[in-house]
């Protein structure tokens, strides 16, 4: 065979009780950790909301070869023009850089052709090594992310808490960006709107509709904590450098646990499913079933000339023998094919 092909396609999911939404959730609650995990309750409302007049959500099915790989959740912030990549998630098998390109570009693709215009790609990713709670997910996405022209934002990126009760989830993190053309700075002022668009149109609008009045105020509180962290940190500057050097991306680089001295690596390809060859007795059985019927055609017709029978006797006992004959050949080559 000299053609070899894989297909991958990206499917944005419109309602929670499409079957391939359930089959993307799944591979989302199999592999994301407590400290980045949102509720998905929460997603399935969402998903059937849509919209809001600030921001609005998109959630992917990740396709390779007709299977559900993957799944894609990211918000479109409407003030900044951004969008903030949530998830993107693919099932163990299927982590590597030439599968997780594809999908990227086809995401991209989506919005381009569908002319909604990004300024900003943006991501939360941790930035501790694997002996310091790291989720497997963060490493994959800040690795190959890096190769998309994706920098980090040099500050350090409180991410609020999933929730007033997801106490795990309120952690120093890391921002990553990308814009339409490679930067290696960005204004403060520009990074103050963006973080603001995040806290108050994707957190905020989010979680609100889970919470009672009083929770929301206690979650606002909670919002500008984290808001007045990073002001701290760049009141007096006016740009904030983005980082590109990798060595710089884990705190304890110097560690034999840091993932970049692991040995986990996303070069590869998908296996390709092992197909059987079809066997010599395939190939003549359909061949061989009818040669089978029309001998025995011959012999009853030969037997009942000799003997002198009426053939209208013979018909109907003729049949039922001869089906049973063809059926019982038919299932004999089918399980030596097996």
């Amino acid at each position: 065979m000299s053609v070899y092909q894989s297909i991958y396609r990206i499917k944005r999911f419109t309602s929670s009780k499409d079957r391939d939404f359930i089959k993307a959730l799944k591979i989302y609650n199999d592999s994301i950790a407590v400290h980045s995990k949102t509720d998905t309750n929460e997603i399935t409302t969402f998903l059937d909301k849509k919209t809001s007049s600030k921001r609005e959500m998109f959630f992917f099915g990740l396709f390779f070869n007709d299977t559900v790989v993957g799944y894609i959740e990211c918000g479109y912030l409407k003030a900044t023009k951004s969008l903030i990549i949530d998830y993107i998630i693919l099932k163990d098998n299927y982590n590597y850089n030439g599968v997780f390109y594809p999908f990227f570009s086809l995401l991209q693709q989506y919005f381009s052709i569908n002319l909604i215009e990004i300024d900003y790609y943006l991501t939360e990713i941790s930035f501790d090594s694997i002996g310091f709670n790291e989720d497997k997910e963060s490493y994959y996405l800040r690795k190959l992310l890096f190769a998309e022209d994706f920098r980090i934002l040099n500050i350090i990126y409180p991410q609020p808490k999933l929730g007033l009760h997801n106490h795990e989830s309120n952690c120093d993190m890391k921002l990553m960006i990308k814009s339409t053309n490679s930067i290696r700075s960005i204004k403060a002022e520009t990074v103050k709107a963006i973080l603001k668009d995040i806290y108050n149109n994707h957190y905020l609008d989010w979680y609100k509709e889970f919470m009672t009045d009083s929770e929301i105020e206690q979650y606002k509180s909670h919002l500008h904590e984290q808001e007045k962290r990073i002001y701290d940190q760049i009141h007096k500057k006016e740009y904030i450098d983005l980082i590109v050097n990798t060595t710089f991306l884990c705190e304890y680089y110097l560690s034999s646990n840091c993932y970049y001295k692991s040995t986990v690596s996303t070069a590869g390809y998908v296996k390709p499913p092992v197909k059987k060859s079809m066997s010599l007795l395939r190939i003549i059985s359909i061949p061989a079933v009818i040669i089978i019927a029309l001998v025995l055609s011959f012999l009853v017709y030969i037997i009942a000339v000799e003997f002198d029978l009426p053939l209208e006797g013979i018909t109907p006992f003729f049949t039922a023998v001869s089906s049973t004959l063809t059926g019982l050949i038919v299932l004999f080559i089918s399980n030596k094919n097996k």
